[in-house]
């Protein structure tokens, strides 16, 4: 199983923004893995009304799956997804618009987390964007259960103080590691990669390029083509990327040998 999540600790660093990118490079770096992008953002979707243009069929995402009833298989999990592309190899598992709808979610997390071991065997990776850490409807349970879980951060102030609250609490329910870590979004003004990372108890924080024009192709749709490919965004995605599943391989006795 590769199952990933990303979450914030305070206000809006880019965690949706951050994965999308890495889901629209994850098949480019590992060309043998499919992704599946699932919004778990329980005080709504960015993805929806943004990078989707809420153009979704009805009865699908996490609450076509809640609505189903049923226990929740790998191949059901991926009835209820958008393609995002004609290979199917860039999947989105949609979120909820209304954090009202959120408390009908639970089966769905402790379902996806089953799911996301089958899907991992088959070649399938989860990337999750969890949004805020904190909401009273937070799932939980895929934090718990995730190989990997990084804090999206930006370099202010207020942005690592938060950080370091959110870590500390990710550490106390995942236990100290490599497995938890952090990223930080953006230019480093005023702090450097170096200082946060000291701040945060890390040895390494990848870095996320701030690349205006990238992130609004992400956050409102459009665009793809060679300049987004090349984006400054999509290269630090595509090291992001290789940093993540390293963090995964270390859990995985016996992987990269």
């Amino acid at each position: 199983m590769s199952l990933i999540v990303l979450c914030s600790a305070t206000g809006a660093p880019g965690v949706t923004t951050t994965t999308l990118a890495l889901g629209w490079v994850w098949p480019l770096v590992f060309p043998d893995r499919r992704v599946l992008v699932v919004d778990a953002d329980v005080a709504g979707s960015g993805i929806l009304p943004g990078y989707l243009q809420a153009g979704v069929p009805a009865g699908m995402g996490v609450l076509g799956l809640a609505a189903e009833r049923a226990p929740i298989t790998p191949d059901a999990v991926l009835e209820h997804c958008v393609a995002l592309d004609p290979s199917e190899d860039r999947l989105v598992l949609t979120g909820i618009t209304d954090p009202a709808q959120a408390r009908a979610l639970w089966p769905v997390w402790s379902g996806l987390v089953e799911a996301a071991r089958d899907l991992g065997a088959s070649g399938v990776d989860v990337l999750v964007d969890l949004g805020r850490l904190g909401h009273r409807h937070e799932p939980t349970l895929l934090v718990e259960q995730a190989d990997v879980v990084a804090v999206v951060l930006g370099s202010t102030l207020a942005s690592v103080s938060g950080a370091v609250s959110g870590l500390r609490a990710l550490r106390d329910t995942r236990g100290p590691g490599p497995s938890t870590g952090a990223v930080v979004v953006g230019r480093s003004d005023p702090y450097t990669p170096g200082e946060i990372a000291r701040e945060l108890s890390l040895q390494h924080l990848p870095v996320v390029a701030h690349d205006t024009w990238a992130a609004g192709v992400l956050s409102t749709g459009g665009g793809l083509g060679w300049r987004f490919e090349r984006s400054a965004l999509l290269r630090s995605a595509r090291a992001l990327a290789t940093g993540l599943m390293a963090g995964v391989d270390v859990l995985v006795p016996g992987a990269g040998s």
